[in-house]
């Protein structure tokens, strides 16, 4: 028992001796150190934890994923042989005009549709008026069906690019009832947002 305490009293005692040490090294060399890195600075950008989400390998904005290697079809996905022009004259609009599918609409308009076409529609987002994008809350915009609505987001339009890839069918759906909204049909609990 004895030889046990004395071996635990000589560790603790060697171990506080090496800690010693080491600080009264880094006190030696703290300015030293302090001055490498002030001068060069360089281990720092090598560091993994700069990267950012800007910097990444996954898709940018507005990117289309390339094709799925032939003969593959990914899970759940129904392919659109459509023409606008088909679309317009075949779909009809499934999902129901209500308060829930106008703010999912919004939501997602805020965040894909905004830029171009702005808050309540009439084109004058950020990029806008650089793209000639129309006033969708005007009176030719307001006859189209929401077919046709449906086929843009598919296809494309003259200056829009394909939007569907990114939305799941019933997502397309609540885009063209906020598009909707926007133009004057009116729904329970919601207000046109202010420009």
């Amino acid at each position: 028992m004895f030889d046990s305490v004395v071996r635990s009293r000589r560790s603790s005692q060697f171990l506080f001796k090496a800690l010693l040490d080491g600080a009264s090294l880094l006190l030696a060399a703290g300015p030293v150190l302090g001055l490498s890195v002030v001068l060069f600075p360089v281990g720092a950008e090598a560091l993994p934890w700069d990267r950012d989400m800007a910097r990444q390998q996954s898709y940018q904005a507005n990117e289309i994923t390339r094709s799925p290697a032939e003969g593959t079809v990914p899970v759940g996905h129904k392919p659109w042989r459509l023409s606008t022009e088909e679309a317009e004259k075949t779909l009809k609009n499934p999902t129901t005009f209500n308060r829930d599918s106008v703010w999912r609409g919004q939501r997602l308009w805020s965040a894909n549709c905004l830029t171009c076409h702005g808050k309540l529609g009439v084109g004058d987002g950020p990029v806008g008026a650089a793209m000639a994008v129309p006033n969708l809350i005007s009176d030719l915009y307001r006859e189209r069906t929401d077919g046709r609505n449906y086929g843009i987001l598919m296809n494309g339009g003259s200056n829009m690019p394909r939007y569907g890839y990114k939305f799941s069918e019933t997502e397309r759906w609540d885009v063209i009832n906020y598009l909707r909204f926007l133009q004057g049909r009116s729904v329970e609990g919601m207000e046109l947002p202010k420009n």
